[in-house]
């Protein structure tokens, strides 16, 4: 019995004098407090690329204006720049890590209808060229051991073509060129709106990053490894086809490959939470989705190309004195699309019986 408990007092004695443990700090990522939808935004080109006379950022232009132009083959689009800077999401690189499932751009006219929507379109690699000439020439050694130039040939051209992949961050804009559907081209002087919508999948962590070697964002780039590696091979399929010449862009998710990379995140999420005992049961995930819409930013229709003419808005003419009672009844139907500073929100004198 003695024995016994010298045993256990020695154990108890020989366990508190072990070195103690080196203690793992968490190195978390650091990301916006917020995502702010209101940052997230369609931009006109002179907005993306502002004068480089001026030092300071110009403010968003209060009505800004967009052209309908048409395409080679006829088809009619508008282009302008993605915008999100200080959004709390950088969207182009959420797209490619697979956070970012599902994305489009949607496009209205001032009746309400959708004239086009697709998905955010990226470049995902910028592509250097280079051109090098070779020159064969015979050259013989004759008599007079000085070289003799017998002939040469013209210029060999040889074009190598590598392909960089872009890194995009939260204060880059995105050029998109937005295709309008047929019979939806909206005429100069009307109004449209554009905003996007995202699909987000970020799971709610909690982890204990000592289960990953230190790594916290080591859980996240497991449940998204399956859509991360997918997006991975179809950029290495594009930067292929990029240097052999091609036009192509990124493949977007289909509703198919949504819906399984979402299924298989959550189920790894639930293997995950299972996986650790009592020692690691403080950490937890949550699979979490946001259907996120940014705020609509208002374009008015500067002008419409078509066949090498182009229909430009015209300035709106003060009306004449004997037609002004014609033109108030005609005011009446003004849209909600209209300029504050519009003729049809004049100042009238009403008369009361």
């Amino acid at each position: 019995m003695k024995r016994t408990l010298f045993a256990v007092l020695l154990l108890a004695f020989v366990w508190g004098c072990q070195t103690p443990q080196q203690v793992m700090i968490p190195t978390f990522p650091t990301q916006s407090e917020q995502i702010n939808l209101n940052r997230i935004k369609m931009i006109t080109k002179q907005e993306a690329n502002p004068s480089q006379d001026s030092n300071s950022k110009k403010p968003l232009t209060q009505e800004p204006g967009v052209s309908v132009e048409f395409s080679e083959n006829k088809i009619p689009f508008i282009q302008v720049d993605l915008f999100f800077e200080d959004a709390g999401i950088s969207i182009i690189e959420e797209i490619i890590a697979g956070t970012i499932i599902d994305h489009h751009i949607v496009v209205l006219n001032q009746k309400g209808e959708i004239i086009a929507k697709q998905p955010v379109n990226f470049q995902a690699y910028e592509i250097l060229e280079t051109k090098t000439e070779v020159m064969r020439n015979k050259v013989i050694v004759g008599e007079s051991k000085k070289p003799v130039k017998v002939n040469s040939t013209t210029p060999e051209t040889k074009v190598t073509r590598e392909a960089i992949e872009r890194q995009y961050t939260d204060r880059d804009t995105v050029p998109q060129v937005l295709e309008i559907f047929e019979g939806k081209v909206p005429s100069p002087g009307e109004y449209i709106s554009i905003y996007v919508e995202l699909t987000y999948v970020s799971p709610n962590l909690e982890p204990n990053c000592e289960s990953y070697n230190g790594n916290c964002s080591g859980a996240k780039q497991k449940f998204f490894e399956d859509v991360t590696t997918r997006n991975r091979r179809e950029l290495d399929i594009l930067r292929n086809r990029y240097v052999n010449g091609e036009i192509a862009q990124f493949p977007n998710l289909t509703k198919e490959e949504q819906s399984e990379f979402k299924t298989n995140i959550k189920s790894k999420i639930e293997i995950t939470n299972g996986m650790y005992g009592p020692k690691h049961s403080f950490t937890k995930f949550f699979f979490r989705e946001w259907n996120l819409v940014s705020s609509p930013r208002y374009f008015r229709i500067l002008s419409v190309g078509k066949n090498g003419k182009q229909t430009i808005l015209e300035e709106e003419k003060r009306p004449e004195d004997g037609k002004e009672n014609a033109q108030t009844e005609k005011d009446d139907n003004h849209s909600i699309f209209d300029s504050p500073t519009h003729t049809k929100h004049k100042k009238r004198t009403i008369s009361t019986p």
